[in-house]
């Protein structure tokens, strides 16, 4: 049952990101886009490098295949023109080449390269690093959102602190706070303190404006009653 689940990730993955091909070893760039198809990728392809940085700047693309052996600029060239460019130098890329030397391997590293893959390969080698890729850069968006929640969230409290520092509410209205904090109607809250609902009323929209919030919800999630007790 957990493999399933992971195959279905796997899949979620590959239909929703973008993979671009660059190669101008046309039947090659052919032959793997129709593999990398059946496998339900979403695939892009140039025929060279130029191409490519004419794409990049209108397309979102999430990982490049790109072959270091191309006539109108080579790889290396390629990725150093693409980390000039703010919106599309940090988009991960392997290196397909049929170079294989150890010292070409380490230049790719040094620059970058996720992967580093010699012609010929295996096909199903280049769908597992694609997939670890994809997945990896899955979970960075992940922390990278949960790290902007955490910034809004510190931001919205300190705006709050500073809104309320010398703010300052009667028994009467903690009394209310706390009640319509637990989900009690105007009707109720009169019943228990024994005032009318009009007065229940009064005391709801004064609370409003004093903490400027815009309804009962937010009302009652206001913070700074869990700061005074009942």
């Amino acid at each position: 049952m957990v493999k399933e689940k992971s195959k279905n990730q796997i899949l979620l993955s590959r239909k929703s990101s973008r993979v671009m091909l660059i190669d101008d070893e046309k039947k090659l760039l052919v032959a793997i886009e129709k593999y990398l198809l059946i496998k339900q990728f979403n695939i892009i392809i140039c025929n060279s490098g130029r191409e490519a940085l004419n794409i990049l700047k209108k397309e979102t693309i999430d990982l490049l295949i790109i072959d270091i052996m191309m006539r109108d600029m080579n790889g290396y060239e390629f990725v150093n023109k693409l980390e000039k460019k703010a919106r599309i130098g940090h988009i991960p890329f392997i290196f397909l080449t049929a170079k294989g030397m150890t010292e070409d391997r380490i230049r790719g590293y040094k620059i970058g390269c996720r992967a580093y893959l010699a012609k010929p390969f295996d096909p199903e080698e280049l769908v597992a690093v694609i997939d670890n890729i994809l997945s990896d850069k899955k979970n960075i968006k992940n922390i990278n959102n949960i790290k902007k929640e955490i910034q809004d969230l510190r931001k919205e409290i300190n705006s709050f602190n500073k809104f309320n520092q010398n703010l300052t509410f009667t028994k009467r209205e903690i009394n209310i706070l706390l009640a319509i904090s637990k989900g009690l109607s105007n009707k109720d809250i009169g019943n228990k303190l024994k005032i009318s609902v009009r007065n229940v009323e009064k005391y709801v929209t004064r609370l409003l404006n004093k903490t400027n919030v815009s309804n009962r919800v937010k009302l009652a999630n206001y913070r700074y009653l869990y700061n005074n007790g009942e």
